[in-house]
């Protein structure tokens, strides 16, 4: 990987919200004008760390940060960054997100609460009808404040951090002022543990707004995770991807909406197979037409995970006896785990 896909890559887990833990910044967007020396004096980075500024690098010099030379501005709808190498980053508020003309990387992000009514009505319909919002499915487009949209309710950190021209320090770009950068990591991180969650987006949506609406969709990061796995799977596959608990199941008799644990892999079909995809990483399974049944059945049982329901259910599906399907499941799960971890094929 070369130094401008190093950064591109760092810039879109910044905008996403991959990167907010921990007690130091990673990675940090100055807004134009910004000040970079007090920003390397004030500790609120970890050795190394990237910071993304049209300021003169010449600032940074001495201190272990690395700059990368930025213009433009992310704020607004229609706004562009631009990296060096010629990498145009283009900004659109989510509601633009139907009419969108996609020609480069693109971040859409949730300006308002009306982008958040239109965030929250696209997840409906995925979850309801299977329908996707296919702007997101597109490999160049980025959705903002993933993690914050999904979970508002998480302990922020200053993994990530975007400093205005003033000085101020969020934790996103349209999140609350935590302080003055002056006042170091430890102030800040005091500011965050009274905001009690997530406040990357609390000067454009009331906190009040997305914990409710979180909280009455459990299952929002699962649908992120899907989201994820249309946008990387759409360019080979087409937009006929089907995701268990979307629209429906593969099987008949789980749950139809996505009940699962978060850490649960997902189910996907395409026109000629079925695939796992685990929650951490981004590798995917070929599965068999029994060892997705098996999954999916025992995932969605009202009763947990592995009990005698799923497997009785499983065992009529499959006709074999309950104790033989959840001996297979467990085969299953294993099976995967060994994958993941590289211990198995």
């Amino acid at each position: 990987m070369n130094n401008d896909e190093g950064r591109a890559d760092r810039l879109s887990a910044w905008f996403s919200g991959d990167d907010t833990a921990g007690a130091r910044a990673e990675a940090v967007l100055v807004q134009s004008g910004g000040d970079l020396r007090t920003l390397a004096a004030s500790g609120l980075c970890a050795p190394g760390a990237q910071v993304f500024s049209d300021g003169p690098a010449e600032d940074l010099d001495g201190t272990g940060l690395r700059h990368v030379p930025v213009e433009g501005g992310v704020e607004h709808a229609g706004d562009e960054l631009i990296l060096s190498g010629g990498l145009y980053v283009q900004v659109f508020d989510y509601g633009s997100l139907p009419f969108l003309s996609v020609a480069g990387p693109t971040v859409v992000r949730v300006m308002s609460p009306e982008d958040h009514d239109a965030f929250l009505d696209d997840a409906d319909r995925a979850v309801q009808e299977g329908a996707w919002p296919e702007g997101l499915a597109h490999a160049s487009v980025q959705l903002a404040d993933v993690g914050t949209l999904v979970a508002p309710a998480r302990r922020a950190a200053l993994g990530r951090l975007f400093v205005t021209a003033g000085g101020q320090v969020r934790t996103g770009v349209g999140g609350a002022d935590l302080g003055a950068v002056e006042q170091g990591p430890d102030a800040l991180l005091s500011v965050l543990a009274d905001h009690g969650g997530d406040p990357s987006l609390d000067a454009v949506v009331p906190r009040e707004r997305t914990v409710a609406a979180a909280t009455a969709r459990p299952w929002l990061e699962r649908y992120a995770r899907a989201l994820d796995i249309r946008r990387r799977l759409t360019p080979k596959w087409g937009p006929d991807i089907r995701i268990s608990g979307f629209g429906g199941r593969f099987t008949p008799g789980p749950a139809a909406l996505p009940v699962e644990d978060a850490t649960h892999p997902l189910l996907v079909r395409t026109a000629d197979a079925a695939y796992a995809v685990p929650s951490a990483g981004n590798r995917m399974f070929r599965l068999g037409t029994g060892a997705a049944l098996l999954l999916e059945v025992f995932a969605t049982a009202s009763d947990g995970t592995g009990t005698a329901e799923a497997a009785e259910r499983a065992g009529q599906l499959l006709d074999i006896a309950p104790t033989e399907a959840l001996e297979a499941y467990h085969g299953v799960v294993a099976g995967l785990a060994g994958r993941t971890t590289g211990a198995g094929r």
